[in-house]
């Protein structure tokens, strides 16, 4: 009960904090129209929720699957395939194309494109390898992100200043052009799965075990394995969809979580995991809004300060290799 009691306290300061910073960034600096401008960044706030769910959700449940606090569902190269596929569409039909695409239809478009990569990698390698492979997964997942970005850079390359910008500007998270239509169908989507998860904490906290433990535990782990790689897969491209790719974030919000919260218990963890994530991506919208007047975008801030907290991890492990 004192752990049970302490966790609760950390996750109520978390969800003060999480309240104190989106009023702040409601109510900062509002000009005259300031009805206009609650609109615009209530509608940023809603697509932050939304992505903090997928985000959270989404890695918290593949590092259940990984028992690896480095690896994250953007291993698999999702990222790299939306900028790619953004690309692609810029290259064949012109950059007015994109921008013209209706937002469902460009949303959906995203997803499945992500979620057909997704299947043909665990149709064509998951199912052949045995006891290795989650981490051949990964490897093949990190050759086809490599892939991608040289495909990227190289079509980019080709195309005119002006497409080349548009094209370029599709690689980074931004929160100030999420449309509504896109909002609601990455909402129906994301909350389903947020819901899917929490009826199945218990199933995750004997995955964490690894997979040994789990199968000799009773759990039929393969299946469920893949069912939760197709909600990690769902999750991260919808939040991809919505905003766009954000790298280092899953990495970030897990090791913070996990930092803050020293247990395996999932039904504190994944709360947790939100909210920090939330917090987040909140503090990141309000320094590009307020403090930096949208001279930069969310993603490159998130990229490096996950970049630098990255390497500081590497480096923490290998002096613990080294001592022991």
């Amino acid at each position: 009960m004192p752990k049970l009691s302490n966790h609760s306290t950390k996750l109520m300061i978390l969800t003060i904090l999480v309240l104190s910073i989106s009023t702040a960034y409601l109510s900062w600096d509002l000009s005259h129209i300031w009805q206009y401008a609650i609109k615009l960044r209530l509608k940023t706030i809603l697509a932050i929720v939304v992505s903090a769910v997928a985000i959270g959700t989404g890695t918290l449940v593949f590092h259940s699957i990984v028992n690896n606090r480095v690896v994250t569902p953007q291993a698999l190269g999702l990222d790299k395939l939306y900028e790619l596929s953004k690309t692609l569409i810029i290259y064949f039909w012109g950059a007015s194309t994109l921008l013209s695409m209706h937002p469902v239809m460009d949303y959906l478009s995203s997803v499945g494109v992500m979620l057909l990569f997704a299947l043909m990698l665990y149709q064509l390698i998951f199912k052949r390898v045995a006891q290795t492979q989650m981490y051949f997964l990964l490897l093949i997942g990190l050759i086809c992100a490599t892939l991608f970005d040289s495909l990227t850079t190289f079509l980019q390359v080709l195309l005119n200043p002006d497409e080349f910008q548009i094209a370029a500007y599709a690689g980074f998270a931004s929160f100030n052009a999420v449309k509504w239509p896109a909002l609601y169908l990455s909402a129906l989507t994301i909350f389903p799965i947020l819901i899917y998860v929490c009826f199945r904490y218990r199933q995750l906290d004997v995955m964490a075990l690894g997979r040994d433990h789990a199968l000799n535990l009773g759990l039929n782990y393969d299946q469920i394995c893949l069912k939760l790689l197709i909600v990690v897969v769902l999750a991260l491209a919808s939040a991809t969809a919505l905003a766009g790719p954000m790298m280092f974030l899953g990495l970030l919000v897990l090791n913070i979580s996990l930092q803050i919260f020293k247990t395996h218990q999932h039904r504190i963890l994944l709360p947790g995991i939100i909210l920090v994530s939330l917090l987040v991506l909140l503090i990141g919208q309000f320094v590009v809004l307020h403090l930096l007047n949208l001279k930069t975008t969310l993603s490159v801030i998130i990229n490096f300060v996950g970049g630098i907290y990255f390497f500081w991890i590497l480096l923490k492990e290998n002096k613990k290799w080294q001592l022991s």
